[in-house]
């Protein structure tokens, strides 16, 4: 291998070399704005699942009023029943004593 040959495949690797160097830099760069992007995206997740967290107790505590009117619920009926067999009773005794007539 001659002087000129080798001087011109030093020159090749250092230039490949510099290249590669630039692709790394440029990937350094790239790989910082990636993690800055991703600090900031997980700061607001943050922020949002905190301000949401109350959101969600509170539906979590209608769940649970619901869960109670449906068992008022499931109690009323048959004690509507039960209020309107007294009324009957009731009103049939009245008018027994005040002795109306059925027409």
């Amino acid at each position: 291998m001659d002087e000129a040959q080798t001087h011109g495949a030093a020159a090749a690797h250092s230039e490949e070399i510099a290249e590669i160097k630039v692709r790394l830099d440029v990937g350094d760069a790239r790989m910082g704005r990636i993690e800055q992007d991703l600090a900031a995206n997980t700061a607001a997740t943050q922020q949002t699942a905190a301000s949401t967290a109350e959101l969600v107790d509170l539906f979590n505590s209608f769940k649970g009023a619901f869960r109670v009117f449906e068992y008022i619920g499931r109690l009323a009926k048959p004690l509507g029943y039960i209020v309107g067999a007294c009324a009957s009773v009731a009103a049939l005794w009245r008018a027994w004593k005040s002795g109306v007539n059925p027409k």
